[in-house]
């Protein structure tokens, strides 16, 4: 028992001495320490210009394409059937187009369901070749399909279609 309490005192008498020594150290040290002069504001670099926008398409774009009549999105049915829609031509719920994609499809004129539902599957290729290769290897062959499901308002159906698509692409037909 004698033993261990020598241990310790030694023990306590290392912490203290440990303490004693980094509050003198700390001391020292901000008497020495010069004082930061204040930071200077580096100028800032000369704005670069923005690249020039993609060559136009021959084809109008799908804004323009006629429509039958103007469909309204039933947004409550959407999220019933499992979709959660941001606004009612939220097109990041066709399954192979996230947000990028739907930049990319607006900034074409595509702006709801019923513009994709009318575009055919040359125009969908010639805008992803038009995006640049981040785009390279969307695959648009089920997207028209998914877009008519959507913009009829057949919920339900549109669901069942997605199941069975593997990343928005149908197993039967392939890539």
């Amino acid at each position: 028992m004698a033993v261990l309490a020598c241990c310790l005192w030694w023990f306590l008498f290392g912490l203290l001495l440990g303490w004693l020594g980094n509050w003198l150290l700390q001391r020292h040290v901000r008497r020495t320490s010069a004082p930061v002069p204040p930071a200077v504001a580096a100028p800032l670099p000369e704005p670069t210009p923005s690249p020039a926008p993609p060559p136009p398409i021959d084809e109008p774009p799908a804004s323009h394409a006629p429509v039958s009549h103007a469909r309204l999105i039933d947004v409550g049915a959407a999220r019933a059937a499992g979709f959660n829609l941001r606004h009612a031509d939220d097109l990041t719920i066709i399954e192979g187009i996230g947000p990028k994609l739907d930049e990319l499809l607006r900034s074409h004129g595509v702006n709801g369901f019923a513009a994709l539902a009318a575009l055919d599957p040359e125009r969908m290729n010639a805008i992803l070749e038009q995006g640049g290769p981040y785009f390279r290897f969307a695959n648009p062959s089920t997207w028209a399909r998914q877009a008519a499901l959507a913009a009829d308002n057949r919920w339900s159906e549109l669901k069942a279609l997605q199941e069975e698509l593997i990343g928005g692409i149908d197993p039967e037909v392939g890539p």
